[in-house]
């Protein structure tokens, strides 16, 4: 057993390559930070990619628990 990783299957996010995709929120091809669901209107779902940009924009607000 060799100490290195010939087919790259790490899950450390440093290790992969970052994925271009369309973003569902802005359209623009940028570097995907998560898949997301959205709701337009009632019961209307979109599942896709988000892009960094949109996703700190949109996220809500951190409540922390003591």
């Amino acid at each position: 057993m060799s100490w290195n990783n010939r087919e790259n299957n790490s899950t450390n996010p440093l290790d992969q390559t970052p994925v271009i995709d369309r973003c569902i929120n802005c359209g623009d091809h940028e570097q995907v930070h998560a898949q997301i669901t959205m709701e337009f209107g009632e019961g209307n779902l979109n599942t896709g990619p988000i892009c960094k940009k949109c996703y700190a924009s949109n996220r809500g607000p951190r409540i922390a628990q003591f």
